[in-house]
């Protein structure tokens, strides 16, 4: 069985999905990124699998991806988008479960009283909360530091951190490598980032243009 730590490389995808949305990404068509998010879970469940993980870590693990996403999107996805996800959130359609906002907390504070606590969920909790992941936390900043401080415990025999100028933990691999240099783009990612750019070019030459008409009134 294979015991390297796994969850930051196959968080990879999720962590720039949630990245994209909290930085104000619109997808073009909501049902078909409804569709990449349920295959992020899925490919990780497999990929899980395939590794030796026992049935626990795969369903804490996953239970805490979906919620994640589902907190992200409803969050960020606005009017025909955001009822796209409302109406099957991640948590109801792989575990028919509501409220993961709540039941997450109460698995990490279930986890961080656990003596022998697993490594690999610690990881799991503590990548979520770091990619933006609060449920109830939002209502109790302490509560959120207190998880965080006994979770980054857990999992210091699998990796150091390295805390980034926004504050936030990245865990670095035995070759002191950051997880967001792990990162591989895809080529929705790809699609992305041209879009960012296109946007950005709009907006400068219509300011450009303006300014252009505005001189030329002038003279």
């Amino acid at each position: 069985m294979n015991h390297n730590p796994l969850i930051r490389s196959e968080l990879r995808d999720t962590a720039l999905t949630v990245s994209a949305l909290s930085a104000g990404f619109s997808p073009e068509h909501a049902s078909t990124w409804y569709e990449y998010c349920k295959t992020l879970v899925e490919n990780l469940r497999k990929n899980l699998a395939s590794s030796g993980r026992s049935a626990e870590e795969i369903e804490e693990i996953s239970y805490a991806q979906c919620a994640l996403l589902d907190e992200v999107a409803l969050q960020n996805l606005q009017g025909s988008d955001r009822e796209v996800w409302e109406m099957n959130p991640m948590q109801v359609h792989f575990f028919q479960s509501y409220n993961a906002g709540d039941v997450l907390c109460d698995k990490i504070e279930k986890l961080c009283k656990t003596g022998s606590a697993n490594s690999l969920i610690a990881e799991a909790y503590l990548s979520v909360i770091n990619l933006g992941f609060k449920g109830r936390y939002i209502l109790d900043e302490m509560a959120l530091q207190n998880s965080q401080n006994s979770l980054k415990k857990m999992v210091s025999g699998l990796s150091s951190n390295a805390v980034t100028q926004d504050g936030q933990i990245f865990y670095v691999d035995r070759k002191s490598m950051l997880l967001k240099s792990l990162f591989t783009i895809s080529p929705i990612w790809v699609f992305i980032c041209c879009s960012v750019i296109a946007v950005v070019a709009y907006f400068a030459f219509g300011y450009y243009l303006d300014t252009l008409a505005e001189q030329t009134q002038a003279l």
